[in-house]
């Protein structure tokens, strides 16, 4: 019984360690954008209007920090116009 257990237990502690390793620090981007949360944080109003731009402009998911500066920029100017933009 115990062993039908352990790929579970397994499992528990590879996603455990991949979040302990993380960085924590948030980096800033060259656009002051807001940055993102941390896979371990729930899903912000940020971020979805950032997973609504990467979907509506047909592109792979990336972390914002991880985007050329042309990009972000790119997506501050779309953020911009959105009317539910604040």
């Amino acid at each position: 019984m115990a062993l039908k257990k352990l790929p579970l237990c397994l499992l528990g502690a590879a996603l455990a360690a991949s979040v302990l390793t993380t960085g924590c620090q948030p980096q800033a981007d060259p656009v002051q954008t807001t940055t993102q949360p941390a896979p371990s944080q729930p899903a912000t109003n940020e971020t979805v209007i950032y997973n609504k731009w990467e979907t509506e402009t047909h592109r792979p998911h990336k972390e914002i920090n991880q985007r050329t500066v042309d990009e972000q920029k790119e997506y501050n100017d779309w953020k911009q116009k959105q009317p539910d933009h604040h």
